[in-house]
């Protein structure tokens, strides 16, 4: 049944399915479990029927000539009145507004297609985590409200490339044939494993990576420099918003993948900070009521499934009051 239907699909595909084969392929796509065989044939019936590619500058070029020639065919009288010529503008300049969404919509929906075809992603909701194992018999522990991208296909080429937004514990397998595994958050921030086991924070308030095993090395911009840096195990590296490194010997690095076991470890850590760290794991927005609890900092190994466990055994040490207003926490002092 499943060549039948993968032809069908490369009819609808195509535009020249019949009205029954359109019924029989919608009806399959509909359902979610098809998802991943139908990407695998997208990407194939792409590879056999490549499409025309336009030259964009010469389209645009005589999109343009022949706007400009059908405002020079326009006649206007000398006597006619302003509201025409400023309905005239009104029209061009829609006109132009028009050209440049379509041209944007487009872009952009190439890009998000070829994307979704090429990568898939692994996601996980606020106070969740998963481990993911990859086809090299790497492993992956991705934290909660993180996003993790591995090719669709399998790794191929000499580099084993994935995208982090969030933050995740590699344990890397190294292969017979030496291929880099390479950890990207960002155009200008990526990690290479040379070694096996590490961590890496990559969200809105910054970027740290922490070695516990082997040698990673770190390619990052600085400004218009490209730059590298050689982490070995107890490291930790903390991208500055300055664009430079900040580098720490002898951490304990496996405190930075602790949320694995619902632990959070911390050594002096402020409650501003910890406020964030609650939002980006469960999604709860705090409020602190003054500068003076911000600045207050806690020491501890706290074990624990959500935030409000986490948020009440910080108020008993810190002796805080939490109070909870629709889907803000605020935090004060009694």
């Amino acid at each position: 049944m499943k060549e039948p239907l993968k032809y069908i699909v490369f009819e609808y595909l195509s535009g020249r399915a019949n009205p029954l084969e359109r019924q029989l392929a919608e009806d399959w796509l509909k359902k979610t479990e098809n998802s991943e065989t139908f990407h695998q044939w997208l990407l194939e019936w792409e590879t056999r029927s490549p499409q025309f590619i336009p030259d964009q500058e010469k389209a645009m070029s005589r999109l343009f000539d022949r706007i400009n020639q059908d405002d020079q065919n326009t006649d206007i009288e000398p006597d006619e009145n302003i509201s025409f010529i400023q309905s005239l503008n009104a029209t061009r300049i829609r006109k132009y507004g028009l050209i440049a969404a379509s041209v944007l919509v487009l872009v952009c929906w190439g890009w998000f297609s070829r994307d979704m075809i090429l990568y898939k992603t692994f996601e996980t909701e606020y106070g969740k985590t998963t481990r993911i194992y990859l086809e090299d018999g790497s492993r992956v522990a991705l934290n909660a409200n993180s996003r993790l991208k591995i090719p669709r296909f399998g790794f191929y080429g000499d580099v084993r490339n994935v995208i982090l937004d969030g933050e995740a514990e590699f344990s890397i397998s190294h292969t017979i044939d030496h291929k880099r595994f390479v950890v990207k958050t960002s155009d200008s921030f990526q990690v290479e494993v040379l070694g096996t086991q590490f961590s890496v924070f990559a969200r809105p308030r910054g970027t740290k990576v922490a070695l516990s095993r082997g040698k990673i090395r770190i390619d990052y911009d600085q400004g218009s420099e490209k730059k590298q840096l050689l982490m070995k195990p107890g490291d930790l590296v903390t991208l500055e918003k300055t664009g430079e490194l900040k580098l720490t010997n002898d951490t304990d690095a496996k405190s930075f993948s602790a949320w694995k076991e619902q632990r959070f470890i911390f050594n002096a850590t402020s409650v501003m900070e910890i406020s964030a760290m609650i939002q980006e794991n469960f999604g709860k927005k705090i409020v602190l009521s003054n500068d003076k609890i911000a600045r207050r900092t806690i020491t501890g190994n706290f074990k624990t499934e959500n935030a409000d466990e986490l948020l009440k055994t910080i108020s008993e040490v810190l002796d805080l009051k939490i109070e909870t207003a629709g889907n803000v926490i605020v935090i004060t002092d009694h």
